[in-house]
């Protein structure tokens, strides 16, 4: 009997170590997640594949549909004008219409 217990014990760290090395691949194996992109770099990527000054109407609704990224319009202004206080690269060209500097 006590052959059998030494078996069993036996069979028992194989099967904890088999695990653990499974659960080690798993894990390595995950999918790492996409790093957030803030409001303001989709805004700015928009305009940057535009080319042109644009309503913010229009940068929400190309945000949407081309990034699937919903944008508030009131906080996407807010931030464009803290940005554009701290001088980064927008520039208002009209109420509510913004361009990237050149």
């Amino acid at each position: 009997m006590d052959e059998f217990k030494a078996f069993l014990e036996y069979e028992k760290e194989v099967t904890e170590s088999r695990l653990k090395i499974i659960d080690r691949f798993q894990k390595g194996l995950k999918e790492k997640p996409l790093k957030r992109t803030s409001m303001v770099a989709v805004v700015e990527k928009v305009l940057k594949n535009a080319g042109r000054p644009m309503h913010i109407s229009e940068v929400i609704e190309i945000a949407a549909k081309d990034y699937g990224t919903p944008l508030g319009r009131d906080s996407v202004v807010s931030s464009i004008i803290k940005k554009m206080n701290a001088g980064k690269p927008f520039v208002r060209t009209a109420p509510n219409t913004f361009a990237l500097k050149d």
